[in-house]
This record gives structure tokens, C-alpha cells and sequence, in this order.
């Protein structure tokens, strides 16, 4: 049996568009079909909020075309337009005392004239859309008293009362707490799961996309960057062709997407003379520390760390010469030696704030014959499980050379600082 192909609903044709002089789709090509889930994502300034624009008719591209349901969308009027794609801005604001009931039935107007009035059909599906958002119980109160969440789940209901094959939706949860978020991008998935509505929308929140969006456009200066499903368009590589920042993705096993987690945007904007520092780590308190020192310039190494740890992971993303072991594993004396190696030329040596057992003393063998300046989190001794090993240790350094004790990770951060900082005169 020869299986169809999904209606085509939308199909962006090379397009360019343009407020004066300046290109901001510059051909843009998609194709979309009945009952996807599309999220336009990228930075601000890259057109995706302008593709709606000319969807609607509010901005006249200056080339290419888009095709709304195998006809050209020009070739509507605003009224047509209007029963087939229905638009939920980022905020809707009215200076009148609209009840809710009244703003939905709004979502009737493409419908009606001076000659058609509401009719009980009208009614039914405003209600209906009302239900569908749970917004029925408020139906009398005034638009303008609402909350935030409770305003667009009205502005959702009244695209539903539109009836349309395509709802376009703008930033739908920018202006939303987190629990609005979730509320109305759940409510959204609804319709295109239940009612296999086309759903088109902008969204910056890159982890909402991938967790609600069946299909994501990554877009950037007006054009696609990659197009296909969440797992195929949030990667490392992909996003750094677009977001100028430190991230790493990673699984969400609970929706099976990934997820970003972003590291940092702002740039030091101070120079620092770069040195060699070497973290002693392994747990999951060592990752800021590390990230902040490979921002500043400096040569970080790390180890010995587990596999899979929260601080192997960072240093797995940054590129952070690492020595490794696998996980649950002790920490070999082979090992330490490669640690050792690896410190070997370090100006400084951190010992982070990670809980010491059998496993991992070994970390702290033979640091007393490196030549490198050692602090030691004080926080280590509240998490020592070595019956006696790590004051050994400790000892055995503090017989040899100083041992710096910190009280926590910024103070080590803040000492690196004003050792290495370059006065502008200097520079």
C-alpha cells in the first residue's frame, strides 16, 4: 500500500525580505506540512520574527515567495489569510475593558460582517476554544485583569476560535514565568497532538524547542542553518555556528532531547599573564573553577577523574587535558604517575573541594616533590572517609613545601587574578 504524503502547508521559495535597505531574510527555504510542530530558533536578529511578518502581509517581500496551502500567499486577502493562519503574538495589550468571552470571539472576525453576525455556531466554538484552554471559568472577568499566563492562554483561545489550519505563534512564553511556560507550551503541543493543527513557532528557549518541537529551523542572518529533529540540530558544532558562547548538550533521559547548558557569554574583559594550573578533581564542585581559569588564558590540566563525573565532563567539553579513569574504578598508582607527569610544570596546584575515600587518596601521592605553589580546599577535611590517609598526606606535603589553605574556589580564583592580571599600561 503506497503511503501518502503529508499535505504541504507552507513553503518558503528563496526568500528575501527587507526593512529599507537592509536584507534580513536573505533566501530563507522551508517547506512545512500538516500537522508538524516547527520552532524557529536562533539569536535575535536573524529574521524569524520577520518571517512572520510576511506571512501575514504586513511586510511585501522583496524576492522569492511563499506558497501558503499551493497558492501564493499574496494572492490572498487579509480576510482569507486570516481563516487559515491565526497568529499569537509575544503580548497582546488593549486599552478597552474587554471580557475574556469578548476577546475570543474576536478570533471569529475573519468570518463575519456587517451583514454576518454571530451566530450559535460561533458561540459553541468559543466556548469550546475557552474549554480546550481552561480558560472557561474566567470568562467574564476583564482581559486587562489578568495575570500573564492567564492573557495568553486567552490570545491561544482565541487563535483556536479562528479555526485555522496553521497557528503561528511568536515568543509564546517569553513574558511567562516558568510554570506558565510549561502550562501554555503544553497546552500548544495539545493541539497539534489532538487536533493535528500546524504549529509554527518562534522560540528562544532553546530546551522548551527541543522538549515540545517535533522538528526544529535553526536560522541565522535570514537564512537556515539546519533543519531536522532536535537531536539532529542541537549539537555543539551547530550551535556554535550561531550563538557566540561556551555550552555543552547533553541527554534529558526524562523527554529523551538534549539539552543545553549554557557556560558562559560574557567574555573576561580583563587580560591576564597565562600560567600553568593543574586541579586536582573528580567529583562535581570543581566545574566553575575550571571553566573560569580556561576563560582567563590559562594552561588547565586536570585528574585523576572518573569518567562520567560532572568535572570530567566540563573537561571534556572545554578541551581540558585531562588524566582519566574509568568510572567507579580507584585510583591507580599508574594513573597518579600520569597526574604527576602532567603537574609536573605547573605554577599552581589546586586541590579542589571533592570528598576523599580509598578510592581516590591516591591523588595526593607524591605532590610534595613538585615544584608548583599547592592549595588545598579547607572543605576536603568535612568530607574525608580515608580513616586517617588524608592528614597523612597533607602532612607529608606540609614537611616538604607551604600548603595554602582556601576557604573556597572563588578565593583561589581571586588570588590567580591579582597574580596574573596585565594593567592596560602593561599591556
Amino acid at each position: 500500500m503506497q503511503r501518502l504524503m503529508p499535505k504541504i502547508m507552507l513553503n518558503f521559495k528563496d526568500v528575501v525580505a527587507a526593512y529599507g535597505e537592509t536584507n534580513v531574510l536573505q533566501g530563507f527555504n522551508a517547506t512545512i506540512c500538516q500537522g508538524e510542530f516547527v520552532g524557529l530558533i536562533g539569536p535575535n536578529g536573524t529574521g524569524k520574527s520577520t518571517l512572520l511578518k510576511c506571512l501575514t502581509g504586513l511586510l511585501p517581500l522583496k524576492s522569492g515567495e511563499i506558497m501558503l496551502e499551493e497558492k501564493n500567499n499574496a494572492a490572498y486577502s487579509q480576510r482569507e489569510r486570516a481563516q487559515l493562519v491565526a497568529v499569537v503574538p509575544q503580548s497582546f495589550d488593549i486599552d478597552y475593558d474587554f471580557t475574556v468571552e469578548d476577546i475570543v470571539l474576536m478570533g471569529r472576525n475573519p468570518y463575519l460582517s456587517y451583514r454576518i453576525k454571530e451566530s450559535r455556531k460561533d458561540y459553541d466554538m468559543v466556548t469550546e476554544a475557552m474549554r480546550v484552554t481552561k480558560t472557561l471559568s474566567f470568562r467574564k472577568r476583564y482581559y486587562n485583569n489578568l495575570s500573564g499566563g492567564e492573557k495568553q492562554r486567552v490570545i491561544i483561545a482565541r487563535a483556536i476560535a479562528q479555526d485555522p489550519d496553521i497557528i503561528f505563534l511568536d515568543e509564546p512564553t517569553s513574558a511567562l514565568d516558568i510554570h506558565h511556560q510549561i502550562e501554555v507550551m503544553e497546552l500548544i503541543r495539545n493541539l497539534n497532538l489532538k487536533k493535528s493543527m500546524t504549529v509554527v513557532a518562534v522560540l528562544h528557549d532553546i530546551n522548551l524547542a527541543s522538549r515540545y518541537c517535533n522538528r526544529l529551523i535553526l536560522m541565522k542572518n535570514g537564512q537556515v542553518v539546519v533543519d531536522g529533529t532536535p537531536k539532529e540540530v542541537i549539537t555543539e558544532d551547530n550551535l556554535k555556528k550561531v550563538y557566540d558562547m561556551k555550552m555543552f548538550i547533553q541527554e534529558n533521559k526524562l523527554f529523551e532531547k538534549p539539552e543545553v547548558i549554557p557556560l558562559r557569554v560574557i567574555k573576561e574583559t580583563e587580560t591576564y599573564r597565562s600560567l600553568r594550573i593543574h586541579v586536582i578533581c573528580g567529583g562535581n564542585k570543581a566545574s566553575q573553577v575550571l571553566e573560569e581559569l580556561e576563560a582567563m588564558g590559562h594552561h588547565v590540566t586536570a585528574g585523576v577523574v572518573n569518567q562520567g563525573s560532572d568535572d570530567w565532563t566540563i573537561c571534556d567539553v572545554l578541551s581540558i587535558p585531562m588524566v582519566e579513569e574509568s568510572p567507579f574504578t580507584s585510583i591507580s598508582l599508574e594513573k597518579q604517575e600520569e597526574n604527576l607527569a602532567l603537574m609536573a610544570d605547573c605554577d599552581f596546584i589546586l586541590i579542589s573541594d571533592l570528598p576523599f575515600g580509598h578510592g581516590n587518596i591516591n591523588n595526593l601521592s607524591g605532590l610534595e616533590n613538585l615544584s608548583g605553589s599547592i592549595y588545598f580546599h579547607k572543605n576536603c577535611r568535612n568530607n574525608d572517609f580515608t580513616e586517617g590517609q588524608l592528614t597523612k598526606r597533607l602532612s607529608d606535603i606540609k614537611a616538604k613545601k607551604q600548603l595554602v589553605e582556601i576557604d573556597d574556589h572563588q578565593e583561589f580564583l581571586e588570588i590567580i587574578k591579582k597574580l596574573t592580571l596585565i594593567e592596560n599600561h602593561e599591556a
